[in-house]
């Protein structure tokens, strides 16, 4: 769309059509031309805006979501045949000791302990439990969803209320399901234009970046052939920075087993069970989890050195190396190569955030703690920024 006129322009533009129209050039009437042609302007402009704002929904990269009063749910729900997806609540085993016979009654909360990474955190029991006194059981549901709720086996609860037999403290013996955070709005325009991109062929590459989408909390995936074994597939899983174990993309292993699921079966209930097979019966498939590589980067001689400054590199760093991954053909675009990372790209990266009023006299990178100038990510190596130095 051609851009947008400011409301100067659309008053001066109104007022000086008017007035050559009408021939006016009484002083007086001018005034009250340029109070009418004002007041056009701010109508007019919300018209742009508004033409505007339909332009943008007609496509998936510019939609907003239907909350916004966008098209984008609409758009995915065609392309994807669902909505973006929810957080979801961690489910855990949970081992109780008590009397046999005492009643654990359903809707008793229990409190995360300090053990955990997530303290203070409420956890529900849905159904009643009635104690056995041997290797009692229970199932506890966390209160709200995301993976801020997610807890580990051996961590424990303590119940809110005085509970009569039973022992106030519970362990967790197996995490049933983990937390998961919602899926952003980025990460679900992604998906829809992969859709929109990438054309299924029956097990081709395409297919396995397709396939994997429907798991939640999966950032990207990496297909590749195994080296010396032409009928296995590996597929190497990044998660989202959120639901990473180490905010890293390192997946869980219930992303893991996730994403093994969606790729032999369809998660379309709606469909008929015949139908629902994805795997090509001769494939052998492996499904792991991505290399996290350490980058480090040494400034020297920044001249103007304060935490904000520090804090910004940082970010935009971060923000860099995350579009820095292993190129496959066949799944990606050849213009969306981005598996080199340069000491020069990552240098500019720095010149532009600190910028022209501020300097530095030398800059160095380094990946898994070896000093490099160009180096390429493949085989579901990713990158990520482990510390910046200073001197």
């Amino acid at each position: 769309m051609k851009p947008i006129p400011s409301l100067v322009e659309l008053q001066n533009r109104l007022s000086a059509d008017i007035q050559a129209k009408l021939g006016i050039v009484d002083v007086g009437m001018k005034q009250v031309i340029d109070a009418m042609s004002a007041t056009l302007a701010g109508e007019l402009k919300l018209a742009y805006l508004y033409l505007q704002d339909i332009q943008n929904n007609t496509f998936p990269d510019t939609a907003d979501l239907s909350v916004d009063g966008g098209e984008l749910n609409r758009i995915g729900q065609i392309q994807l045949n669902r909505q973006p997806r929810p957080a979801t609540s961690g489910i855990y085993l949970v081992s109780v000791n008590g009397v046999a016979g005492s009643v654990l009654s359903a809707g008793l909360t229990f409190k995360s302990n300090s053990d955990s990474k997530s303290p203070g955190n409420l956890y529900i029991l849905e159904q009643d439990y009635i104690l056995t006194g041997t290797d009692d059981e229970i199932t506890l549901r966390s209160l709200e969803a995301g993976p801020s709720y997610a807890l580990e086996a051996t961590n424990t609860f303590t119940a809110t209320e005085p509970l009569i037999g039973v022992d106030q403290i519970a362990t967790i013996v197996s995490v049933t399901t983990a937390p998961t955070a919602a899926e952003s709005t980025e990460l679900y325009r992604k998906n829809i234009i992969d859709a929109i991109q990438l054309e299924p062929q029956g097990g081709s590459r395409t297919d396995y970046r397709l396939w994997a989408a429907d798991a939640q909390g999966v950032e990207r995936v990496f297909p590749y052939v195994k080296v010396g074994e032409a009928g296995t597939m590996q597929i190497f899983v990044e998660a989202t920075v959120s639901d990473s174990i180490d905010s890293n993309g390192t997946p869980s292993n219930a992303i893991i087993d996730a994403v093994e699921d969606v790729i032999l079966f369809d998660p379309d209930i709606t469909l008929q069970t015949n139908q629902r097979g994805r795997l090509p019966a001769t494939v052998v498939l492996e499904v792991l989890p991505v290399v996290t590589r350490p980058v480090d980067v040494q400034i020297i001689g920044l001249q103007t050195d304060t935490a904000a400054v520090r804090a910004a590199i940082r970010t935009n760093l971060i923000d860099f190396l995350f579009n820095v991954r292993p190129y496959i053909a066949g799944a990606d675009l050849p213009r969306d190569k981005n598996d080199i990372l340069t000491a020069v790209k990552a240098q500019a990266v720095v010149s532009d955030t600190v910028g022209n009023a501020n300097t530095f006299t030398d800059f160095k990178i380094f990946v898994d703690g070896v000093e490099v100038n160009l180096y390429t990510f493949s085989f579901g190596n990713i990158p990520y920024l482990r510390n910046v130095t200073y001197s």
